[in-house]
């Protein structure tokens, strides 16, 4: 996994914060980071899945997301994910979800 000082402080933040605020399942990075095949525009994608979510638990989320971003001059990209949207669900049948179980990196 190919991630700066920077980024591995701002994933770390990530996960600290919402840990604390909310039911937190896991936090995986997947993409071209983890790949090794990623170029300086490259983005750093995560995925977050907690036990529950809505809408205004994902907007909250975003926010952290966009400060996380700001202060360290980043692009995090975000899947959010609910623990029953996986297990009872069609998305663990996504071809999204798939991909970040084969090559993601939990953190």
């Amino acid at each position: 996994m190919l991630l700066t000082d920077i980024e591995k402080r701002a994933v770390k933040t990530l996960k600290e914060k919402l840990s604390s605020r909310f039911d937190l399942v896991d936090l995986r990075i997947f993409g071209s980071k983890v790949r090794g095949v990623n170029t300086a525009e490259s983005d750093l994608d995560v995925m977050i899945e907690l036990l529950e979510t809505n809408c205004e638990i994902e907007s909250q989320i975003y926010d952290i997301v966009f400060e996380i971003n700001l202060e360290n001059d980043l692009f995090i990209s975000i899947t959010i994910f609910s623990k029953k949207e996986i297990d009872e669900g069609p998305m663990a049948e996504s071809p999204i979800y798939k991909i970040i179980q084969k090559e993601g990196v939990s953190v």
